[in-house]
């Protein structure tokens, strides 16, 4: 039986977004699959890239509104009932918390956390939570206006990160550089941005499926080795830091997580203690690489929610390492005409 899933976030460019990732990993898990793109914008890389999705359908940006969202979905459905809906962005996971009901009602299984989980590892909230977790964040302040801005930065002390409440993390120096980051970011984002101390070290991410109760299905620990403008890894080294680990792990525990999330740490370069950075909702843009590696999490969603038990993974093997490139990609221009004129598109098989 062929099973049919929608995925989000096909962008591959100079800010990554995870979905065409999480595509490749399906492929490998299984091949009676079904992949059904959505896509915001018809120059998303990973609609044209070789082994992406089978259809692809333009969506409506979460800033249109639930209604817009399941509206168009229900379209989609209509043409090409869908199984399982794997969001892979932070605005739309925003979004679609506290409204899985309206996808049980269409019959189609997701993954998502709770409305409590969600908020609790919010950028704003990180401070509460480490602190009910005898763990550490660097310093903090959520603000929306360049009033309150300064004033926190000055608090703070200069260098400085500043973070928006999707994406997006710089390293700023200034005042003057803060104020341009924050009109830049609040522009694209909204408000408010979180403002947070530098910290000087090595970063770390964890990547993991919460089952809901506690526990983890399969987790994966990188280095980050390369980093962009924007904070991305652009290249990382798995490794086994049982330390780091059980602080993952613990997280995980007092959030009570279910589904796809990824941790970010630094080490602090002086004393050695870890920091956590920030808690992301969903698989990291580099997903496939522990996929690839044996640990294939997408596939432990897709496992868990077609069978109703999430299966368990061994540890992800250390001293494998991935780096990011960028390729050319040689496309028509008439099928980026029909999907931004028509809202679809079905690859022609090669």
């Amino acid at each position: 039986m062929t099973i049919t899933i929608a995925v989000t976030g096909l962008h591959r460019g100079e800010n990554p977004q995870p979905g065409y990732g999480v595509i490749r990993s399906l492929r490998r898990h299984r091949d009676d699959l079904q992949i059904i793109g959505l896509v915001y914008d018809a120059l998303e890389s990973g609609i044209y890239a070789d082994g992406g999705a089978d259809v692809v359908y333009q969506f409506p940006y979460p800033s249109a509104g639930t209604a817009a969202v399941l509206g168009r979905l229900d379209y989609i459905h209509s043409q090409y009932p869908i199984d399982i809906f794997l969001p892979t962005l932070d605005s739309e996971i925003h979004l679609l918390v506290g409204v899985g009901n309206e996808f049980t009602r269409r019959g189609i299984r997701t993954m998502l956390p709770s409305e409590q989980s969600y908020a609790a590892r919010s950028k704003s909230n990180l401070e509460q939570l480490v602190a009910e977790g005898d763990q550490q964040t660097p310093r903090s302040e959520s603000v929306a206006d360049v009033e309150r801005l300064v004033y926190a930065a000055a608090q703070i002390g200069y260098p400085l990160m500043i973070k928006g409440q999707y994406y997006e993390a710089y390293k700023v120096y200034s005042q003057l550089q803060l104020v341009d980051r924050f009109y830049d970011i609040v522009s694209r984002w909204g408000a408010p941005v979180v403002l947070q101390r530098f910290i000087e070290g090595p970063e770390f991410d964890v990547v993991a499926c919460g089952d809901g109760q506690g526990g983890v299905a399969g987790m994966c620990t990188i280095r980050k080795t390369i980093l962009s403008d924007k904070g991305k890894g652009f290249g990382g080294v798995t490794i086994q830091d049982d330390h780091l680990n059980s602080l993952a792990l613990a997280l995980i525990e007092q959030l009570e997580w279910y589904g796809p999330i990824e941790l970010e740490f630094i080490q602090d370069a002086i004393t050695g203690e870890f920091y956590l950075l920030e808690i992301n909702p969903r698989f990291p843009a580099w997903i496939d690489f522990p996929s690839a590696c044996g640990l294939n999490l997408p596939g432990v969603v897709v496992d868990g929610l077609w069978n109703g038990e999430l299966p368990s993974l061994p540890r992800c093997s250390t001293g494998k390492f991935f780096l990011r490139h960028s390729i050319d990609l040689l496309c028509d221009l008439e099928d980026m005409g029909t999907l931004a004129a028509v809202g679809e598109w079905k690859p022609v098989p090669k």
